[in-house]
Parts: structure tokens; sequence; C-alpha cells
């Protein structure tokens, strides 16, 4: 009840008065009851009726009621609005579609502060689709008949397509859920069952014979589940599926919440993995938080048509069916750690988001930050050998560094001034930008200090809603208590400039060899290097270490008032035939030039026998920088390759990982010139000694398949072995896929090693023939094992028939094809991103964008992802041009999708003037280097 009143004051204090885009705050709900009647059949066409009963609370004298709906039919007539001793008649129906407000014309004006119900009835039909209350469908393995579902996604602005309501996260209310369905399925929801019964619960407003008539059923084949009352919570976070899946139970001694993982019937067996990891870090973050888990049990379902990964709607969390199942026999290593990972992040979400709530979209960072921050946490805590802590802190971080280094990269706290852009900041700023902050702030706070100050603001904000300024006000307190800041300044003073502001710095480091100090400059680094001017700066934290260091030095400030206007002296203890190495542990995300001799001094340690001594994420640091500031000529690429030569001994994957993923980028503007050939020999040379040790594809096994790290290792380096042409690698692929095609029963006996699946069929596919091209699409549509079929799915765009491309492109945008429209993007985008396919899947964009965007009609995100694909493979400023006039006459299919659109142009000009200017010398130097 507290958290209610909470919300109710928050909300009142952020409408009043804002966007038009916002709900006006004149009423607030504080409980909905939510009563449906589904009919899961197409012969009826999925109709449906519902009713929402509302209990609001005027805050001010107001004749109207605005609140939410979208694809909706409502029965205006029905529509009632009532007080305990009062009834008010309804005028007016408008439903406006800019924001799909619903406003209601009252007969005469609310009273303050007293309580209303509002009835609206509703009806309707279910859609295929990605969003709101939605119809998925699978063929049963074993049946071999069509089974149908009903499934949810209300995140960010789409629950107003299930029950007219107040969508936006800060008007937190109680659920009470009714849902009525052909007996032959099952209902969860957000909360546990409470009773089911054979009565109509809509009889008031949608009496049987009326449904009957669209539902063509008697009522006793039908059953109406009512479930418990909710906590408190936004309307994003309400769920529910409707469907014939089975269910494990969770062993009950792993967690006190009662857990059940859900699946179609005929994929039940690929839970297990799940039902361990899901109660252990549930369990783990309960005492991580010190927090309780708030809900008496947690259901986890697979849906076969899912748009994102998964949704962490409290209580019934969804997920792709890869991120959540795993088939030891056909999942790799690889997709067991994805399916640890996302149920990490969801489980996460359960505080940090469910619990506390951002009061508007523009801290989206807060929920998914978080989220991806401790995920790795939970992560560690259940498969220690993995080191997620340190693979998903670089893996993070080099996505931030790339993407943010653009012009047209947005803040991490952002303004959204229109809901249209929301779904746009679901991107790396927000997830992995913010989880890289969060990380940077438990180093700098220490851990104590840090978990201290998460329990004190999720304690105080619990049901309620929060924005970062709660966050910093509670991490200040704490740090304060412990000592402070080493600066003497708040987490607010540090953090706003990190938050606040696109991008990150680049700090210029030069030392003075007659003494043992150094002077730093700071300024915003750009991909397009000086063309844009900026007076950005950060408080910078400092981790710094000096070759003779035998133990970490405590972090000093680089003050965002320092290294600006003048260069910012700093003391060190290295002598002058000594490196000093800023960002050892990639404390922060931001990037280190240094002069000449300390780049030699740290290259010929890196190039010797001793490079062990620079630690795992300085290496990782050295080899991102050093390419990035190549790249944009503040380094010779002869110093660049020179210390990229060292990877030819590198044994920890998150240095190589790096290192060929920055190589990777040149590939990316070379690979449709005449030069791809002097790139090739470079990585030849480069690879070959390690993809040799680590076992390669030559091997035809994995040489160490129970150190994840090791697989990523052999996987990494398989992959590119092959595309640079190392003797024996493609023809080794060619032999595994065809001692495939020629095993007996192939579906159930596969030679190829898992994790080397993904390297083999690309391989096979593009080197092979439509022999290959149709064996392994039989392959996908027998398997039963979501990950097997998104391997094939992504490998099936190697062919290089050019009219396999084009059909398989046409399969993207067509209903019942072989290609469900959860993946139609990744099917795209993976044909743009080959050399050949990228001229057809441009030519297949630029002529078909209407039907693209009717097919992803609701995922403009997926459009985005797209057209950024597209742009950056652009080397021309013809292919750029082209494109710029195409968009003109197009930009109405592309209106979700702007700031991608923007990013993707940038990127394009990056690429554009890397070849004007870089292009002649790097291809010398790779020459040079592979001799």
């Amino acid at each position: 009840m507290w958290g209610t009143v909470l919300c109710v004051v928050a909300a009142t204090s952020l409408v009043m008065g804002e966007g038009e885009y916002l709900l006006p705050g004149d009423v607030i709900p504080s409980h909905y009851e939510v009563k449906l009647a589904y009919d899961v059949d197409p012969n009826t066409n999925f109709s449906y009726f519902g009713v929402v009963d509302i209990l609001l609370k005027a805050k001010r004298p107001i004749s109207k009621v605005v609140l939410h709906a979208q694809d909706l039919s409502i029965a205006n007539e029905k529509i009632s609005l009532r007080s305990d001793n009062d009834v008010y008649r309804v005028t007016g129906v408008d439903l406006n579609d800019t924001y799909n407000f619903l406003t209601l014309q009252l007969d005469r004006e609310l009273k303050e502060d007293d309580s209303y119900h509002l009835t609206i009835p509703f009806f309707g039909n279910l859609k295929l689709g990605l969003d709101g209350v939605y119809i998925s469908s699978y063929v049963d393995k074993d049946t071999k008949k069509k089974e149908y579902l009903i499934a949810t996604q209300f995140e960010a602005t789409s629950a107003r397509k299930g029950f007219p309501c107040f969508d936006e996260p800060i008007y937190k209310a109680t659920f009470s859920i009714n849902i009525g369905h052909p007996k032959e399925f099952t209902a969860v929801s957000n909360m546990p069952l409470k009773i089911s019964s054979g009565d109509n619960a809509l009889e008031d407003i949608w009496p049987w014979e009326v449904m009957q008539q669209a539902f063509g059923k008697p009522r006793t084949k039908y059953v109406w589940d009512e479930f418990d009352k909710s906590v408190p919570m936004s309307t994003y976070l309400v769920a529910f599926v409707v469907s014939n899946f089975a269910y494990v139970d969770s062993p009950p001694q792993l967690s006190s919440t009662k857990f059940r993982i859900w699946a179609r019937n005929d994929a039940i067996d690929q839970t297990s993995y799940a039902a361990t990891v899901g109660p252990r870090v549930l369990s783990y973050f309960e005492k991580f938080f010190n927090v309780t888990f708030p809900l008496p049990k947690q259901d986890m379902i697979a849906i076969p048509d899912f748009s994102a990964g998964a949704m962490e709607n409290w209580g019934l969390i969804t997920y792709r069916e890869t991120a959540l199942l795993y088939d030891k026999e056909e999942s790799s290593f690889i997709n067991k750690e994805r399916v640890a990972e996302v149920i990490a992040h969801e489980l996460a979400h359960q505080w940090f988001g469910n619990l506390v709530t951002m009061k508007w979209w523009s801290d989206l960072w807060l929920n998914e930050g978080f989220a991806t921050f401790v995920a790795s946490l939970g992560v560690m805590n259940v498969e220690p050998t993995w080191h997620a802590d340190m693979s998903y802190a670089v893996t993070n971080i080099m996505s931030v560094l790339h993407l943010d280094a653009l012009e047209s990269s947005h803040p991490v706290s952002v303004e959204i001034d229109n809901p249209k852009r929301i779904s746009e900041i679901f991107d790396e700023i927000s997830y992995k930008k913010g989880s890289t902050l969060i990380r940077m702030m438990s180093m700098f706070l220490g851990e104590e200090v840090f978990r201290k100050a998460l329990h004190n603001y999720l304690i105080k904000h619990s049901y309620g809603n929060a924005e970062q300024d709660d966050l910093w006000a509670e991490l200040t307190q704490e740090v304060q208590k412990a000592g402070g800041l080493t600066a003497n300044v708040t987490v607010k003073e540090v953090m706003d400039t990190w938050t606040k502001q696109t991008g990150y710095p680049i700090l210029e480091v030069q030392r003075d060899y007659s003494e043992k100090s150094l002077t730093i400059s700071q300024k915003r680094y750009l991909s397009l290097g000086g063309s844009f001017r900026t007076n950005s700066a950060w408080w910078v934290p400092l981790s710094v270490l000096c070759e003779r260091d035998t133990m970490a030095q405590d972090v000093q400030w680089l003050s965002d008032k320092e290294g600006v206007d003048k260069e910012h002296r700093y003391e060190h203890g290295a002598s002058p035939d000594e490196w000093v190495l800023f960002n050892y542990n990639m404390i922060a995300p931001y990037r280190v030039n240094y002069d000449a001799r300390n780049w030699q001094l740290l290259v010929s340690t890196l190039t010797s026998d001793k490079f062990t001594q620079v630690p795992v994420m300085g290496r990782v640091q050295l080899l991102s920088d050093a390419f990035a500031l190549a790249w944009t000529n503040k380094l010779d690429y002869s110093t660049t390759l020179q210390l990229a030569s060292y990877l030819q001994h590198e044994d920890d994957y998150l240095p190589l990982m790096t290192g060929l993923n920055a190589l990777s980028k040149i590939e990316n503007v070379l690979k449709r010139t005449p030069h791809y050939g002097a790139y090739q020999k470079f990585m030849r040379k480069l690879i070959r000694r390690t993809y040799e040790k680590t076992g390669g594809l030559a091997a035809r096994k994995i040489l160490n398949g129970d150190d994840l790290n090791s697989v990523k290792m052999q996987v990494k380096t398989s992959s590119t072995a092959c595309r640079a042409k190392v003797p024996g690698c493609e023809e080794n692929a060619l032999q595994l896929f065809e001692q495939w095609m020629n095993t007996k029963n192939p579906d159930e006996n596969n030679p190829i090693p898992l994790d080397l699946r993904s390297t083999v069929y690309c391989v096979a596919i593009e080197r092979g023939s439509v022999r290959h091209w149709r064996f392994a699409l039989e392959r996908r549509r027998r398997t039963n094992v979501a990950a097997a079929k998104d391997q094939l799915l992504r490998a099936l765009s190697c062919s290089r028939d050019i009219w396999i491309l084009a059909q398989y492109l046409e399969w993207s945008i067509t209903d019942g094809s072989d290609v469900r429209r959860q993946d139609s993007a990744s099917v795209i985008t993976s044909v743009i991103a080959s050399e050949l396919g990228y001229y057809y899947g441009k030519e297949f964009l630029y002529s078909r964008i209407e039907d693209i965007y009717k097919a992803f009609n609701g995922q403009g995100r997926r459009l985005g992802y797209i057209i950024k694909t597209l742009l950056n493979q652009f080397t021309t400023q013809r292919e750029l041009d082209e494109f710029l006039k195409w968009y003109d006459q197009n930009s109405e299919y592309l209106d979700d999708a702007k700031l991608a659109v923007s990013q993707g142009i940038e990127r394009a000009r990056v690429n554009i003037a890397w070849i004007q200017q870089n292009q002649g010398l790097v291809v010398d130097k790779l020459r040079e280097y592979s001799q």
C-alpha cells in the first residue's frame, strides 16, 4: 500500500504540465480488474472479448479521463464510470491515433481525491505478430499438428494493445487478471493461479450468447482462470500466456521461490539447465541485494515467436527459445553461456526495473544497464570457471567504444520527447554503456559501499519509481559514511559527466622522461577525428600501472576541469626505460594515446616473451586503442601492426578476440576491393600458429571442451583462419560437412563438433553447391532445437548462388515461409554483410522497402538494424549518395529508425574517410608485415 501511495505522488510530480505525449495525470490508477476471454482457434480468427475495471483517484476536478488504447474495438455504449454513490454518464469517446490517447468526456466533473471505477469493454481478433497480445504457432514434432498459443510483449508501449490502461511506467498499480480459454489450454500470468471456474467471468458485460456467436463453441468447453492480485507494478510488466505447453519444476532446495520452466511438449527435455540456473541465480541476487524476491513463484517460458531475447515480466519471464532452452546434444557451449546470461539478466530485472522502475523511459539505462552488469555477477556465481565478470566487461566496453565514438550517438540518460523514439534507445548505450558505468562505480566506490547503497535504494523506492539522481543520492550518502571519494566529490558530480553527455574522452599522455611525471589532456574521442568541436569533459578515474609495480595503485581522478584548457601534471614511479599504462583494468570507457617513446616501450614488452607482464585487460585496452587511434590518424599503423603481431603468441581469449575484431574492421572496408588478398595474407601469418595450436578444424573435435575460453579460442581462430584462406581450413570444413551429408540418419548423427558448426556450415555452403544448401535447409526444418535452427539460419545466407539469396530474402518477408518473422532481420542482415550478398541485399532493401516495412510492422528497431548493417558496408561516396537519395524518397518507412539511420550514415562516412586517407598506406604495411 505504501508503494502505491509513493507511486501516486511521484506520478503527479512527473506529468504535471509536461509534454503533450504524456498523460495529463488528472486521474491516477491504483488497481485493475482485467477479464479476458480468448478463442485460440484460426477458424474464429482468434476472436476475443475483454473488460477492464480500473480503480481511479481524481487528483483535481476534471470532466474527462485520458488513458491509452490501441488496436482495440471498444464498446463505447458500454463504458461506465461510477463512484460508491454516484454514476457518471460518458458523453463522448475519442481515440487519438498519434499518441493512442483514449479520451472519455463526462457529463460533469469528478471530485478531487474521490475514488472511481472506470469500466471499459472491448473486443477484437488477435493477430500473428510480436507485440501486444499476439498469436504464435509451431508444429508439434510428435503429432505433426500445427499448434497455436497466445503470448504477450508489452514493453515499452504495447500494454495498451492488450487492454485500455495508463501505459506509462510511472503509473504503478495492482492487477487482478482473469482469463477465459478453451479447456485444453493452460493459462499462466504474473501471479499464481487463485481459482478456476466454469462460469463466464465477463457475463455482466459480455453474456455468453454474444461470445458464443464469435467463438462458435459451447460454454462447457471453456474455463476461467483467476490469478492472485499482483504487487504494484507498471503496465509494461503485465504478462500472460495461453498454451498447451508442459513445464518442469526446479529442484525445490535451490530457492525458496517456486520455479517452473515452460516449453513446447516436444522441447520440455531442453529445460533442465534453465531449471537449475534460474533458482540459483535468484537466490544469489537475494543475497547480493539483501532484498527478498517478493513474489511466491517465478515462471519462465520459451515462446516460438518472440521479438527480443527475453522480457522480464514480473513472475512470468518470456524468452526466445534460443535464450532459455539448452540441448547438450545440439546446443553449443556458447549457446549454454547465452542461456545463463539471459536468465541472469532477466532475473536481475526483478529488482532493477520491476521492484524499482524508472519514472520515464529517459532513464531506461537504470533498468537495462543494471541488469546487464549484475547478470555478469550472477553468471560468475553459478559458473565461476567462465570468468563472466571480465568477459562481459570487455564485450560491453568494446561495443561502447565503437558506437559512442559517433557524433550521432546519444547520452545514457536521454531526453525522449516522443514515444516513437523509445524503441530506439534499447541499444548498446542503454545496455552496455549503462553496464560499463555501473561497473566503473562499483570499482571506484568498492563493493561493500556499492552493495549497501543499492540495498538502501531498492528498499527506499520499492514498488515505486526513481530516476538517476535518486541512485546518486544513496551512493553518495554511503560513500561519505566510508570516508568519501578521494577527490571529495559527490557521485552525482562524477556520474553526470558520464550519463548526461554523449561520448567518452581520449586522454593524451605525454611523459617527461627527465622526471617521473607526465601531462594529461582530455577531449571527446570521435571516429571522424577533428570534424566536430565539443566542450565535453569528464571526471575520469585513472587506474595507472608502471612496469615495475607489483601491486595495483589507488584510483586517482582527473576532474572535468583538468586537462581541458591546459595539460594536467601527474606524478608516477616509472624510470625512463619503463612503460606507463593507463586504464590497465578498464575501469572506465576511454581511450589513451601516449607519446611515441612510451608506445614503443609497450610494444617492445608485448612483442617479447614477457608480454604477460601487461595485465590481460591492459592488453585488451592497448589493442583496442592502437587500432582506433590509427584509424583516426592519431597513431601510425607501423606501431599498431607491430603491436598486433604479438597476437601470434597470445593464449588468452579476450586480447585475441579484441585484436581480431579490430582487424575485422579493416577487413570490412577491404573485402570488396582488389586489396583483400593482401589483408588475407597478413592474417594467415598472424593467425596460423594459434589456429593450429588451438586445434582448428583439422582436429575434428573441440580440444578442451570443458573450458569455455579455450572453446572460444578454437572457434574464433577457426572462423578467422577460414576467412583468411589458411591452407586446409576450408577443405576441412567441406570434408566435415560432406561427412555429415553422407551419414546415415543425419538429423540424429552429426559428426561436426558442436561449437565449430557455425564456421563449418557457412564455409561448406559458400564453397559447396545447391545440394549442400538444400541439405542444410532440410536439417533446419527437421531439428527441434532452436539453437541448431539459428546456426543453420545464418549459414544459409552464406550461399554464393544469386537465385538462392534472392529466394532467401523473399522468404524473410513472406508469411508461412521457412523464416519466422522474429528471424527476418537476421536473414536480411546476414545476406547484406556477405561480400556477394551485399549487392542483392541492398537492391532488395531499396526496391522492396514498403513490403519490408509491412512485414516488420511495429518492429522499427529491426529495420534500423538492417539499415545500419547496410551502411556499415559502404566504402564510396557514390554508395552513400545513392542511399541518401533513396532515403529522401522513402523516409516515411524509417520514421521509427531515425537514430539508427543517422548512426549508419556517419559510420559510412567514417569508412569512406578511411579509404581515402589510409587505404594505400595500410595495404603497403599489410604486405610488409606479412613477409
